[in-house]
Parts: structure tokens; sequence; C-alpha cells
């Protein structure tokens, strides 16, 4: 209630009520409902996007959920292999399934370029979104929100770490061997 009651009309109201395309994941389901339920219910043609990992059982129609990766998704806060009671999948206009490289990839990007201390699936929302605008040729007659629903704080010791992106395949020996190689001068005068 508290997504439909404040987010869904706060971000009706911060966008003076023109809204096109919604993007975000779907956890719980409590923002997704929330928030969609109200824009919907304000304009009917809003569209929602929701982004879903790889491995997650929430999209529609069942048959896109079968692709698993072997080793499960690393993402959190989205996906489950369950449906969530609070989840109104039939809000959702369109789902994109997801991978965790490109989305922490993102995460990372908009840490170091926009200094947004998000978490994972913000980067998951942010790059499908990018994808999908370019794909379909959104043009900029369209407002297009992007929720960031999550922070950095829980992920400081996996998608930040330079080791845990390599040690789970997310970027390769060399990137990681360049990531954590500085051009700062060393101090070799220690104590002197």
């Amino acid at each position: 209630m508290s997504h439909f009651e404040e987010t869904g009309q706060e971000l009706w109201d911060c966008c003076d009520g023109k809204i096109d395309y919604v993007f975000l994941g779907a956890g719980t389901g409590g923002t997704l409902t929330g928030v969609s339920r109200k824009l919907k219910m304000l304009n009917p043609n809003v569209k929602i996007i929701c982004v879903d990992p790889h491995g997650s059982e929430l999209a529609m129609p069942p048959s896109v959920n079968k692709n698993k990766p072997a080793n499960g998704f690393q993402m959190e806060g989205l996906g489950y292999d369950f449906d969530p009671r609070v989840l109104d999948k039939s809000l959702v206009d369109e789902w994109i399934k997801t991978d965790d490289k490109p989305s922490f990839a993102m995460s990372r990007r908009l840490i170091k370029e926009e200094g947004l201390l998000c978490g994972g699936s913000s980067g998951t929302a942010m790059h499908y979104a990018l994808e999908y605008i370019k794909e379909h040729k959104i043009g900029k007659d369209k407002r297009v929100v992007v929720f960031l629903c999550d922070s950095v704080r829980n992920h400081m010791t996996k998608f930040l770490n330079n080791d845990w992106m390599y040690e789970h395949d997310l970027i390769t020996e060399e990137e990681c061997l360049k990531l954590n190689s500085t051009t700062m001068v060393e101090n070799t005068d220690w104590g002197n």
C-alpha cells in the first residue's frame, strides 16, 4: 500500500503526469505491484517493463523461464523460484530476462560515472532499460523511468570486489589484474 499511496503518486507528481515507460525488477513484488497499480490507475497506457534474472521463475509466460544458468544467478533482490503473494503479474506489460554480467557492469558504471551508490538490481534495471530504448527506438518525446531500488551497502564484498567478479566469471583475469593495479608511485621509503 505504501508504494501505491506514496511512491507511485510521488513518481506521477514528479513527472507532471507524463510517464510512458517504467523499468523495475520484481523481488517480493511490493514495489512493482504498488507503483504499477497507481500509475495504471492514473494512465492505463503506462508500460511496465519488469526485469527478471535467468534462473528466476517470475517472468511470464512461464516458457521464458526455461533458460537457467548452470550455477544459478548472483543477483540479489530480484527473482524467485516461487510466486510471492503480493506480486501482481497482470500489471506487467513486458518481461525481460536478464544476466548478471551486464547488470553488475552497469552497477559499477553507475557508481563510478554517476556517483549513484546503487546495487546490482539497479544496474539490471538500468542496463536493460537502455537496451530496450535502443532496440525499440524510443525517442526524446517519451519519458522513461528506471527504478534504482537498492543501495550498495549490502554488496561491498560482492560485485564491488574485483576478485569476486573474477571468481564468478563476470570479468576476465586480465580485467581483474588491471582493475587491481595502480598507477600511483609506490612508497618505498618506509620508516626513513
